[in-house]
């Protein structure tokens, strides 16, 4: 663990380093994006993936703007690795595993997990339980049909990877 601070994102409650997150600032009643996290005035944390900004769009008390949502959304995309080209060239490989019930079964040997952007609210929630628990990572990225691209289906909600060598890369990338 670096000595960096941890912030709580408000969306989804889990604790991560600063970097992870997007800051925001209210002026006049509606929360700013603060970019470069030094804005004098007491900021609330938003995790940097997709899930957290959609539930942030739609949440009742936390009024940001949609220019703001936007360059969040888009500072994300620049960060991001593009994990669907990364998992589309694996897919012949037996490192991967997909579908929530498979990547339960096999959890003992899974190393990181890509979650689609879309998943039910259960689902995600089971999941992401299960993968604090065994203390493996994991990214939100794509939605279910994109995931699904990959292996020829119409939906998937999770992908999973095995391989230790290639999960270390997606998550120093995903920090």
């Amino acid at each position: 663990m670096s000595n960096q601070p941890e912030r709580t994102c408000i969306i989804c409650k889990s604790k991560k380093e600063k970097s992870q997150l997007f800051r925001i600032v209210e002026k006049d009643g509606i929360y700013v994006l603060d970019e470069k996290q030094i804005v004098q005035s007491r900021g609330q944390y938003i995790c940097k993936e997709h899930n957290c900004l959609n539930r942030l769009s739609k949440h009742k008390k936390i009024k940001v703007s949609i220019e703001d949502l936007l360059k969040m959304v888009n500072l994300l995309k620049k960060e991001s690795k593009d994990y669907l080209k990364i998992l589309k060239a694996m897919k012949n490989s037996q490192e991967l595993v997909f579908g929530i019930n498979m990547i339960l079964e096999e959890i003992e040997k899974i190393n990181f997990v890509v979650i689609a952007t879309d998943i039910s609210e259960r689902n995600n929630r089971k999941l992401i339980d299960k993968l604090k628990e065994k203390n493996i990572s994991y990214v939100h990225y794509g939605n279910k049909s994109q995931l699904g691209e990959i292996f020829g289906k119409d939906e998937i909600n999770v992908i999973a990877i095995k391989n230790k060598k290639v999960a270390r890369g997606l998550i120093e990338n995903s920090k």
